[in-house]
């Protein structure tokens, strides 16, 4: 790449930029705001390129470059250095901080300042129960893709549970719901990301009390296989004894790869088993209940919705 200080910009530098769509180049803008590959692309409209040895607008193309950059890093809550946008008639010359605001929003691409409307689907057990039940769950996506950009714009699953009060063993599945707070599916294998100014793994428990005892904190979208994985489980905290094995289990799977963009599959079913393990079989009442929030990705910053409607369902079994 040829572009330097006291350079200007060829049509090679600017593609090089941008990159192709798709592309899964690291720290080009494709990369991270239009299709991309795995873990990176809002599959927004990609930024084209220019063909060798025609010149690059200042009012078209790489204004176009910098004021996709701002979005991109608006979306994510990244701090990146300001930019003025070229305008018509002017000189297009070396911007230092043009490479190094597109490494930035690459790194950061998993980020989101914000979220949008959410969507909850409830597993409710109708009828008592004396040793275990499970709430299934389906999170359906149209495409690969957009599951893809869900989980990369900042999109999560959150689980919820809730039991009534009564005899000692629904007032200790009362306190074990309460104590799970929010159990969070968010797009990361790895590390951390931030949303909404709270850092998540891939599953994270959120508020609440008590031990954990079982976390995959990598298990997030891109952390999944097509297997059944314990994400998540926690026993009751105090209970009288022989009550306290007691304890609400989260399992879940994804699909096997459908696209061709290397997604991590479209649908991703979630069981939540919750089981009473008393030594005496007490009865437990009807209305626990299990509850599957989807949280859309904000659509501000980034505009089009890539993602579509996440279909879910849920039905509850067991006695």
């Amino acid at each position: 790449m040829t572009y330097a200080q006291y350079g200007t910009i060829s049509a090679t530098d600017f593609n090089g930029f941008v990159g192709g769509n798709p592309t899964t180049t690291a720290n080009t803008l494709n990369a991270t705001w239009a299709t991309g590959g795995g873990s990176a692309g809002y599959g927004q409209t990609a930024l084209a390129n220019i063909s060798a040895g025609n010149t690059v607008a200042a009012t078209g193309q790489l204004a176009n470059l910098v004021n996709l950059t701002a979005s991109a890093a608006s979306h994510q809550g990244s701090s990146i250095t300001s930019v003025t946008a070229p305008v018509s008639g002017g000189t297009i010359t070396y911007l230092s901080a043009i490479p190094t605001n597109l490494q930035t929003i690459y790194t950061n691409r998993l980020n989101a300042v914000n979220q949008s409307t959410t969507s909850a689907n409830s597993a409710n057990r109708g009828t008592s129960w004396t040793s275990n039940i499970t709430a299934t769950f389906t999170a359906s996506f149209a495409n690969g893709d957009a599951a893809r950009y869900f989980f990369n714009a900042g999109g999560q699953l959150k689980l919820t549970f809730s039991h009534p009060t009564g005899t000692t063993i629904n007032n200790s599945l009362n306190a074990l719901a309460t104590a799970i707070g929010t159990v969070v599916i968010s797009a990361p294998s790895t590390g951390t990301i931030t949303v909404a100014s709270v850092s998540f793994n891939g599953i994270t428990k959120i508020g609440g009390s008590g031990t954990v005892n079982a976390i995959s904190t990598n298990s997030g979208y891109w952390g999944l296989s097509t297997a059944n994985t314990t994400i998540f489980k926690q026993l009751v905290a105090s209970a009288p004894v022989g009550y306290t094995n007691t304890n609400i289990n989260i399992i879940a799977k994804t699909t096997a790869t459908v696209g061709s963009n290397a997604d991590n599959g479209n649908v991703i079913t979630i069981y939540c088993n919750w089981a009473e393990l008393t030594s005496t079989g007490l009865t437990a009442s009807a209305g626990s209940n299990s509850i599957l929030t989807v949280v859309y990705p904000e659509n501000t910053y980034v505009s089009s919705n890539t993602w579509g409607t996440v279909t879910t369902t849920a039905n509850v079994a067991g006695a």
